[in-house]
């Protein structure tokens, strides 16, 4: 007899006895009758052997090691094509979201993307890039440069006065040799920075500085001979310095000349002294007074309050497009993989009786039905969806910015910036705020996973230039270049982010087939608890 056999035998008997009526009252007399009776071993020894099946609970526990290694490997085949049948539905999925999300959706919301980002900088403005009209016009109306305004300026007017003190009593010093200047000699007040170049710096203009004023701060006025600061004229120190190193290589050709023009002497006294001019004391001076130009600009437009609107506004709205591209691509990956469900189930079981059948269209009804229900089940999901992209969107938009203030971004970039810290955000979030009951290597194991999406996904982005290049090559393709780039990337990019999330979480298979081994087990063992607690019943 097969243990179904026995099992039902057993169910019988639980059935026979379930109704059995138990007197409350007890009869004394009968109770004492039955204990001084003697036992009828015989009748019990019929009883057990007609019921062998039911009592005898000898167990074989000896175990082969052919036997174990045969059930360890028909468990590790099991456990490795549950974990297959994972990986295509994973598969399914990234390909969709792939295709869907970032290179779908985000190419669309891509396409309000500007290099440089959303906020106008100091060192984008001074590159001619801009991200706000109003910014590129006030450059445009900066006016024409006017020397008079500059260097009759109450400042400028007020500190050439004290050094002409300090030059009659020899005490004025030649910010470019470190001399002394001689106080017969003919000397200038410089704009270190020089004027021209404050009036035409975007960066400048971008803080609303006035000109006139930045130029004539004390750090940017300094004295020197009216020879040096009528040869840097309005270049930059290097430039001035380099312009002056190439000229006195004619310094030893007109030394070596006997008989000089005029002009010749004019030149040679003027080269004589420029070569008296210390390279670095002159570019000492002049990083000092530009570090202070430079502070000045930057403090006064990144703590303006125009600059903390402008990032807040675009980080909201950074934000909001963020949000809607992750709560739809959630909409549509679901609804495509309902959809797919659904095909599936008509492949391996049918629409209806037919197409002509009335009964068509209230099955084709009924399976909508059961679509919006599952995307409906998921609103939760999307309203997660929206709040993780939001949250992201605004942080990578503060993150472009802020990258922005030392190095232009390319289009391109403030995308995989925006793409990549979402993966980033939602890793930091996982390990911060790890689901109920996941312990934190586990967190760490899904954080890597996360990480490892979002690099794939940039590099994917960086690969669609190229990809979209070569599919606008061709005539026939190129009117569906948009459509066709999305798709192939987007698949290829979701393959990858499978196969790599695959082969990290293949490196910790072996613990976890170990813990669905116990689990098993001690699942098998409650069940035999289970059943020699029902034989145990059977028994009494």
């Amino acid at each position: 007899m097969g243990r179904k056999e026995r099992f039902q035998k057993r169910k019988k008997l639980q059935a026979k006895f379930k109704n059995t009526i138990i007197e409350d009252k007890v009869d004394d007399k009968l109770v004492q009758e039955f204990l001084a009776s003697e036992v009828d071993k015989q009748s019990v020894n019929e009883v057990f052997a007609r019921n062998e099946e039911i009592y005898n609970f000898k167990v074989d526990l000896a175990v082969s090691n052919t036997e174990a290694k045969a059930f360890l490997e028909q468990f590790r085949h099991e456990f490795n094509q549950a974990k297959f049948q994972q990986l295509v539905s994973d598969c399914k999925k990234d390909i969709i979201n792939s295709i869907v999300t970032p290179f779908g959706l985000g190419k669309i919301v891509a396409a309000y993307d500007k290099a440089g980002g959303n906020v106008d900088t100091i060192h984008n403005v001074r590159d001619g890039v801009y991200a706000t009209q109003k910014a590129k016009d006030a450059y445009d109306n900066r006016g024409e440069y006017n020397t008079h305004e500059y260097h009759q300026h109450n400042k400028y007017i007020e500190v050439n006065r004290k050094n002409s003190e300090l030059k009659k009593q020899g005490k004025l010093d030649d910010y470019m040799t470190g001399k002394k200047i001689d106080p017969h000699g003919k000397s200038d007040l410089d704009h270190v920075v020089s004027a021209k170049e404050i009036h035409d710096d975007a960066g400048r203009i971008l803080a609303g500085i006035d000109g006139t004023d930045l130029a004539n701060r004390e750090t940017n006025l300094k004295a020197t001979s009216r020879t040096n600061n009528r040869s840097k004229k309005a270049d930059t120190i290097d430039e001035f310095l380099k312009r002056k190193d190439k000229n006195l290589k004619k310094l030893d050709v007109l030394k070596s000349k006997k008989n000089l023009s005029l002009q010749e002497q004019n030149e040679l006294r003027k080269l004589e002294e420029l070569s008296q001019i210390d390279n670095e004391k002159a570019k000492q001076v002049d990083k000092k007074a530009r570090d202070a130009y430079e502070n000045e600009v930057s403090k006064t437009y990144y703590t303006s309050k125009e600059f903390a609107q402008d990032t807040i506004k675009t980080g909201v709205s950074e934000g909001a497009k963020m949000g809607l591209q992750q709560a739809m691509g959630l909409v549509i990956v679901e609804f495509f993989g309902a959809l797919f469900d659904e095909i599936l189930d008509i492949y391996h079981h049918g629409f209806s009786n037919g197409f002509d059948n009335d009964k068509f269209f209230n099955i084709l009804k009924e399976r909508l039905k059961r679509i919006a229900q599952k995307l409906q089940e998921k609103w939760k999901d999307v309203a997660i969806a929206f709040k993780d992209g939001a949250l992201s969107g605004f942080i990578s938009n503060l993150v472009t910015t802020m990258i922005n203030m030392f190095v232009t971004t390319a289009k391109r970039v403030v995308r995989i910036i925006r793409e990549g810290l979402f993966s980033l955000f939602r890793a930091v979030k996982l390990l911060l705020f790890p689901p109920e009951g996941m312990t934190y290597e586990e967190a760490m194991h899904e954080a890597k996973k996360l990480l490892a999406t979002g690099i794939i996904i940039s590099l994917g982005v960086l690969a669609e230039e190229y990809i979209d290049k070569i599919v606008r090559t061709t005539v026939v393709l190129e009117p569906f270049a948009d459509t066709l780039t999305a798709v192939f990337v987007g698949a290829i990019t979701g393959l990858t982010v499978t196969m790599v999330v695959y082969y990290i979480d293949k490196r910790k298979n072996d613990k976890e087939m170990v813990k669905a081994l116990i689990s098993d087990t001690n699942q098998k063992f409650e069940k035999l608890d289970i059943l020699f607690g029902e034989l145990e019943l059977i028994k009494v």
